[in-house]
């Protein structure tokens, strides 16, 4: 720290899945370590998971909530159309949040993952995302990019967890365009990778002790709970070693049904070791859990969210790079995952 003046940071992430919130720990570790004083924002699971991660830290759940849902059928497109005029609300209360707490608390730098109000006229403001240009039917593209980009432009600047070029793992979301040297490529972000170097004596057990397969579950409501369901009858009847993380930090859960073991919630040495372990290994196509798996060196079968056009996009773009499976969830089967597992198998 010697020549480097101690700050307070705000760190804000959108509670959208965990995601927002794990990619986040990498930074917040890096600035504990340099000396600076770290306030956490955030709501629901994911600011339960950034208590149990530090409960050290004061972690501000009175930030406004954007509270996104995802339709149990029909179309995205138009069910986020619909919650626009409240989401674009939020955004202008957490605008007023920021600036009664800059005022009060007197923060020196923000630090906003995908919480786009979170922009202060005389507080440096750092926008942490993986989507400059966000998936959306061609039609929508000019309205939507419209608002966006006079959202992120009141950023002083803005974050990508990816590369800058080469073989990305974001691609066409976050590439292309001019955005006046506001953006800066910081590379993948994953509490994973750090947390599996460092753990004190932590080692790999032979594969044969820890699961054949791995399920990974996460994002919002009421998508994880459906995905959840169908994970538990699946993996159930295939009748392999399975154990399925069903992502609720904010409850307790452990059972066990025949092969399948069903827990809450994993702390990170843990994850990175189940995952290093399985051979086969099921989750969501979200950005941040691209970034463990990079980071970790390991295959999935990616599942995108029905409907979500930035995770199809992912899961469709990674499949085409051959860095991963793809599959929709309604195709999802018990002889179509025999059929992965066995491509899997060393």
């Amino acid at each position: 720290m010697s020549g480097v003046p101690t700050q307070r940071i705000l760190v804000a992430p959108l509670d959208w899945g965990l995601g927002h919130a794990t990619r986040c720990a990498p930074l917040i570790d890096g600035w504990l370590n340099e000396g600076h004083e770290v306030l956490i924002a955030s709501n629901g699971r994911s600011a339960a998971w950034l208590k149990q991660r530090y409960p050290q830290l004061e972690v501000l759940t009175d930030i406004p909530d954007y509270a996104v849902t995802y339709p149990s059928n029909g179309s995205m497109v138009l069910h986020f159309a619909m919650q626009w005029p409240r989401l674009m609300r939020v955004a202008r209360a957490e605008n007023r949040w920021l600036k009664q707490l800059a005022s009060e608390r007197r923060i020196d730098h923000v630090y906003s993952d995908n919480r786009y109000g979170l922009f202060h006229e005389h507080v440096p403001c750092t926008l942490i995302t993986h989507q400059l240009y966000v998936q959306v039917p061609r039609w929508s593209k000019m309205p939507v990019y419209g608002i966006l980009n006079r959202y992120c432009k009141r950023f002083q600047s803005i974050w990508v967890p990816d590369y800058k070029g080469g073989n990305t793992l974001s691609g066409a979301l976050s590439h292309g365009g001019n955005w006046d040297g506001k953006v800066r490529y910081i590379g993948p972000l994953s509490r994973l990778a750090l947390d599996f170097a460092r753990a004190p004596g932590l080692e790999v057990p032979d594969r044969s002790r820890g699961p054949v397969i791995l399920a990974l579950v996460s994002g919002p409501e009421p998508s994880r709970t459906a995905f959840e369901h169908q994970l538990r009858h699946l993996l159930i009847e295939m009748g392999e070693t399975a154990l399925l993380v069903v992502g609720t930090p904010d409850s307790e859960r452990h059972e066990v049904q025949s092969n399948l073991t069903i827990i809450n919630h994993l702390p990170d040495e843990q994850l990175a070791q189940a995952i290093e372990q399985a051979q086969l290994i099921i989750c969501r196509a979200g950005y941040s859990t691209l970034m463990d798996l990079h980071v970790m060196k390991k295959r999935a079968l990616l599942v995108p969210t029905p409907g979500q056009t930035e995770q199809e996009y992912l899961a469709e773009y990674h499949a085409k790079q051959g860095t991963h499976e793809a599959s929709c969830q309604d195709k999802l089967t018990v002889e179509v995952l025999r059929e992965y597992l066995q491509r899997a198998m060393p």
